[in-house]
């Protein structure tokens, strides 16, 4: 089976994009990588010193289209 690369937005009070490589095309199963994933990070304005104050929120959660995650196929 080919491993694809897809981008999957996670949201709660900020948004980030976390790319994740897997063999799956269910859309769930590629949704719990993501969440999964160590590779969540604010940029530098969200996260910096002069923020220090910054509450991101609850869990991480995907956003949907009618029960349908939002996840992009990167190309090949």
């Amino acid at each position: 089976m080919t491993v694809a690369k897809y981008s999957v937005p996670l949201t709660t009070w900020a948004n980030v994009s976390v790319d994740v490589e897997t063999d799956s095309t269910h859309p769930a199963e590629i949704v719990q990588e993501a969440e999964r994933s160590n590779r969540v990070s604010l940029c530098n304005g969200c996260s910096g010193k002069n923020n220090s104050f910054l509450e991101i929120g609850d869990e991480w959660t995907v956003p949907e289209h009618e029960g349908v995650p939002l996840i992009t196929r990167m190309e090949d």
